[in-house]
């Protein structure tokens, strides 16, 4: 019988269900275990992808508890795992797990046998933790990949990890310490050498190819580094074939596509782009630079770009370079910065044949490196003052290459700047003859 009471209360709920439909059709009542699965998965990635690797795992392992055969929550687990130092022993539990579930499952044995095989050359005191054998950790090892390569005689992969492991038993990888065990070190640099060389012998065209196959898969975060070191390939076999328009391409592609941070791909930039006179692109990216970091050093680069298209370029120095230097003077923080900031404005005046100034400045710089041995700073100075000399019209200018040589023949001259430079030469390092070679070559292509 439906009293009065009841039937208020039938009359709330049904009211409760229209405004809040969830309360009685949540999506997780009407969702199958497979559908569970699949958004949990893509929710996981998610988490992955933006770093938050808690709750990225959390979830992995909601859908394990749903389905504990489903191989990738056990691969996303993994690739958590990896990105964190001292996992080892989890990475190990966790492909265990995975072969409880699916004893048969090839990829996960051989992942497996794996990890026992770091741990028996590399951590042996975790490889004893796991308590798998009382013999040779390698000739246990060993056996477990045989019994893979029964199971597929024609896997190449497998071949040669077999044949690693038996060179590893030869040179007692697992019986003695690395450290001690001088057949190991020699291995792994030979295997260091040759994974370094293994793209040295491609062509600019073969590396440019394989630069496009692998930029033609789906984006994957986790192929960046492979994007990368490809394209740092290429780049390099561009300039060894001389195609440098190609290399600057290349890198420039690079900035706007992938990075416009990576230190490697900047300079290879700013190198290619001097080398070529390409000096209003290097303009544009050192301004975009400076005004994304508005640092000492964006603002030293910029300046650097200006001052280099106007020496080479035979222009004037624009006014801009005037606002560059008052940043560069206000902003140092150390000796060395102010040095740098003293050198632009000799640059400057330079440019503007302001020689009078330019001569004052060289003889304070001298007497700033009277004492000091740092042959490369030195040279800097030298090089300038060589420059202030041709610029003023001596033809004698090379003769800075004698007083660095010989400093003492000159202190009795009476010209201030060249008694100045023969002090500032006389403390100067010469335990490396490349320093003088190299302040020769630069003299001589003024």
């Amino acid at each position: 019988m439906i009293t009065r009471k009841n039937f208020l209360r039938i009359g709330s709920l049904g009211i409760a269900s229209i405004l809040v439909p969830n309360f009685l059709f949540s999506k997780s009542s009407i969702l199958s275990p497979v559908e569970d699965v699949t958004t949990l998965l893509k929710q996981a990635r998610r988490y992955r992808r933006q770093g938050r690797f808690s709750k990225a795992k959390t979830t992995y392992q909601q859908v394990l508890s749903l389905d504990g055969t489903e191989i990738r929550a056990y691969n996303g687990i993994r690739k958590i795992l990896l990105k964190e130092k001292h996992k080892e022993l989890e990475v190990i539990q966790l492909y265990q797990q995975a072969l409880s579930n699916l004893p048969n499952h090839f990829r996960f044995k051989r992942s497996l046998y794996g990890e026992y095989l770091r741990a028996s050359i590399g951590n042996q005191k975790l490889f004893k933790q796991l308590n798998l054998t009382s013999g040779r950790p390698l000739s246990f090892i060993k056996q477990h990949f045989d019994t893979l390569l029964q199971e597929r005689p024609d896997n190449k992969n497998l071949q040669k990890q077999v044949a690693k492991i038996n060179k590893y038993i030869a040179m007692n990888v697992d019986t003695t310490y690395a450290h001690k065990n001088k057949a190991v070190k020699q291995f792994r640099k030979d295997n260091k050498k040759a994974h370094k060389a293994r793209f040295a012998t491609l062509t600019s065209t073969e590396t440019t190819q394989r630069l496009a196959d692998l930029n033609a898969l789906p984006v994957n975060p986790d192929r960046q580094q492979h994007i990368r070191e490809m394209n740092q390939v290429n780049v390099k076999a561009l300039r060894t074939d001389k195609n440098y328009a190609a290399a600057l391409t290349a890198t420039e592609a690079y900035l706007n596509d992938v990075s416009n941070s990576d230190a490697y791909f900047i300079k290879q930039f700013r190198d290619l782009s001097k080398q070529l006179n390409q000096y209003d692109k290097l303009i544009n990216f050192e301004i975009q630079n400076h005004a994304a970091k508005n640092t000492y050093w964006s603002a030293v680069a910029l300046f650097d770009a200006y001052q280099r298209k106007s020496e080479e370029m035979n222009q004037p120095a624009p006014a801009v370079m005037d606002t560059l230097l008052t940043y560069i003077t206000n902003n140092y923080n150390n000796p060395m910065q102010r040095f740098e900031a003293a050198t632009r404005k000799i640059k400057l005046s330079l440019l503007r044949n302001e020689l009078s100034d330019v001569r004052e400045l060289l003889i304070e710089q001298c007497k700033e490196k009277m004492l000091v041995s740092d042959s490369h700073s030195i040279d800097r100075i030298n090089i300038l003052i060589a420059k202030y000399w041709k610029k003023s019209g001596e033809n004698d200018y090379k003769r800075i290459i004698s007083i660095c040589n010989l400093p003492n023949d000159y202190l009795q001259s009476d010209d201030e700047l060249v008694y100045k430079a023969s002090l500032m030469n006389m403390n100067r390092s010469r335990s490396k003859a490349i320093h003088i070679d190299q302040l020769q070559y630069r003299i001589s292509k003024l």
